[in-house]
């Protein structure tokens, strides 16, 4: 069986509206709209599985909306508030796939996958010292609902079935009842003089899902662990030099969400034989040189120290160090 039904087709279209308005010198308001529209034709090979139905078509529309308020109280200070919702209809990848995500499991085919919706509320914070030094900090809490994640399923009443000849559990991506995600980012931006520059984020985030029998919460797979980056730039004329560390914090196999716990292919095992996420960091030095009006000339050395690591979730290790040259023309 092909990982995707062949021959589907998938259409989405939106219409968007949105205005903004000054209060007064310290405070502007804004709102938008969006409607969004997505339609879905999927025809499935029942050729290695008897699925109970052979196609599906979704058509699913949603009016979504935010609402926001910046309010800036003083020299180089602004403060903002957002109200948004968001709408989510599944693709292909979601709704039709067939694929052996771990030993001795199979995830199949459910046509009967309907949309998420989230629901956010999110507060900034960010001040400017003397045009030389640029803070800022975002916390935001999303609620999902009807959230789509991977849960128990049956094939015709059956909860395993065979799959590359081997028994297999039957999962599929389902609708949940809800699930929360809570984070912050963080951000520096400092002129530092003589051509020297610095950049720091930092982004953290924590999300949770009801389990299986929706009766308690359990870690949500697509809340990554805390992970950022720092840098120092150097910039004279025509040519620019950045030196970058990027960072991951990891997941111990408590943490993994529960869908991640069974997938060994693609984790570190702890002194347990349990699958874990391992901290990494990289360091990575950049340049570019700007030739003329229409040519620029980059290149660079990523992953000096030459880690081996993975991202976080990803069944394929991140390359080595690796040499980058690049030419580029713009006319």
């Amino acid at each position: 069986n092909p990982r995707y039904p062949d021959g589907s087709t998938w259409s989405t279209m939106s219409a968007y509206a949105g205005v903004m308005h000054d209060l007064n010198e310290r405070t502007t308001l804004s709102a938008g709209a969006r409607f969004n529209r997505s339609a879905l034709e999927a025809a499935f090979d029942t050729t290695l599985f008897p699925y109970p139905a052979t196609s599906t078509s979704l058509d699913n529309s949603a009016l979504t909306g935010n609402l926001g308020v910046t309010w800036r109280p003083g020299e180089g200070w602004k403060l903002g508030l957002d109200l948004s919702t968001g709408f989510r209809a599944p693709n292909i990848d979601d709704i039709g796939k067939v694929f052996d995500s771990e030993p001795g499991a199979v995830i199949v085919p459910n046509p009967d996958l309907a949309p998420e919706y989230a629901f956010t509320m999110e507060g900034s914070i960010e001040k400017v010292f003397h045009d030389r030094l640029r803070l800022r900090g975002n916390a935001y809490y999303t609620l999902l609902d009807n959230a789509m994640v991977r849960r128990p399923f049956t094939v015709n009443g059956q909860d395993s079935i065979p799959y590359d000849g081997e028994l297999s559990r039957v999962d599929a991506i389902q609708n949940a009842a809800q699930a929360t995600v809570v984070g912050f980012v963080l951000a520096l931006d400092a002129d530092l003089g003589s051509g020297f520059g610095a950049t720091a984020r930092y982004n953290w985030q924590d999300g949770v899902e009801q389990d299986d029998d929706n009766l308690g919460d359990v870690p949500l797979r697509h809340a990554p662990p805390p992970f950022g980056q720092v840098g120092l730039t150097w910039q004279r004329k025509a040519l620019r030099l950045e030196l970058l560390t990027r960072f991951s914090s990891g997941f111990a196999f408590e943490d993994l969400a529960p869908s991640e716990q069974g997938k060994t292919p693609i984790y570190a095992l702890d002194d347990d034989g349990n699958p874990y996420a391992p901290s990494w960091y990289t360091l990575d030095l950049r340049g570019s040189y700007r030739i003329g009006r229409h040519l620029q000339l980059s290149g660079g050395v990523e992953n000096i120290t030459d880690q081996r690591y993975r991202p976080y979730s990803s069944g394929i290790t991140a390359p080595g160090r690796n040499f980058i040259l690049a030419l580029r023309a713009r006319f």
